[in-house]
């Protein structure tokens, strides 16, 4: 499966899966935008800030819940950066 199909196919299990509420619609639409901002390289570096308002997600706490719910149903994994400049590091599991 070449890039651009592994963007569609993740876009369109979040699109189907029920469980999903807008928020975690908004934010997966957020790290797609990302990850093709980055060449559709996977893993790739990501700003908690810069995903808080592309999703259009106010509060740090929502952010969280939001990504541990993701993690926990499989769509990204995840590794934190407590450094400022570098960002974290998401892969996004694609099927």
């Amino acid at each position: 499966m070449d890039k651009v199909e592994q963007v569609g196919s993740f876009l369109k299990r979040v699109a189907s899966d029920a469980s999903l509420g807008a928020s975690h619609v908004s934010f997966c639409t957020a790290v797609c935008t990302a990850w093709i901002e980055n060449g559709l390289n996977n893993p790739f570096n990501i700003s908690r800030r810069r995903l808080m308002a592309s999703s259009k997600i106010k509060s740090t706490s929502t952010y969280h819940r939001i990504l541990n719910d993701l993690k926990a149903l499989k769509y990204f994994e995840y590794v934190p950066s407590f450094h400022p400049g570098k960002g974290s590091q998401v892969l996004i599991v694609t099927k």
